[in-house]
């Protein structure tokens, strides 16, 4: 085989600093959620104090059981429905992470695949005679694999997916039953009194 040793450094050193560069993008991705994360979180928690001091004020301003007994059932729902509100943009952010350096992934890993192809063509061309169908068998065996991988990487999306959006349905089900019900026993309070 003529590869020199000065051509296959200089194939290891854009292979490594394509490594580097996706490693850092990936961790630009994945540091970019925790700070969507951090200030939903903030967010959130600020919320729920205000929430609890207005509950708070109005179970001390309430004069009779009745009303102390509605507030509550009251307060249910709108907690219910933050909860739901902020599981569902925490899902959104992690999966958005996830796409996000899948997308990655799956570029370095087609760009690593080209380089085994070139590679392989350069030593179809060098190599001698009779072995053309080892390397022949090589090139199936990365068509291959490629292929299954890209099979496994669309399953994979389609069940994440569907998953998600199962879990999306049976919580605003949920959210709506509860809702539903709260209503309805706050009206039945309202009018028992």
């Amino acid at each position: 085989m003529n590869i020199s040793p000065e051509k296959f450094l200089i194939s290891a050193k854009s292979s490594a600093e394509a490594r580097v560069n996706e490693i850092a993008a990936a961790s630009d991705s994945v540091l970019s959620a925790v700070e969507h994360l951090t200030a939903l979180n903030l967010n959130t928690t600020r919320a729920v104090l205000d929430d609890a001091i207005a509950l708070g004020q109005a179970v001390a301003a309430a004069r009779d059981p009745k009303a102390l007994v509605e507030l509550q059932i009251g307060a249910v729902t709108p907690a219910l429905q933050k909860s739901y509100t902020y599981f569902k943009t925490v899902g959104s952010l992690a999966g958005q992470a996830q796409a996000d350096v899948l997308k990655l992934v799956e570029a370095g890993m087609s760009q690593w695949l080209q380089s085994v192809i070139v590679t392989l063509e350069s030593v179809n061309r060098n190599v001698p005679v009779g072995s053309e169908f080892a390397v022949k068998a090589l090139k199936t065996a990365v068509a291959n694999a490629s292929s299954a991988y890209e099979g496994a990487t669309k399953v994979v999306k389609q069940v994440s997916e569907t998953a998600q959006a199962n879990a999306d349905q049976a919580a605003a089900a949920t959210v709506e039953a509860v809702s539903k019900t709260t209503s309805a026993t706050v009206s039945m309070f309202k009018s028992a009194a």
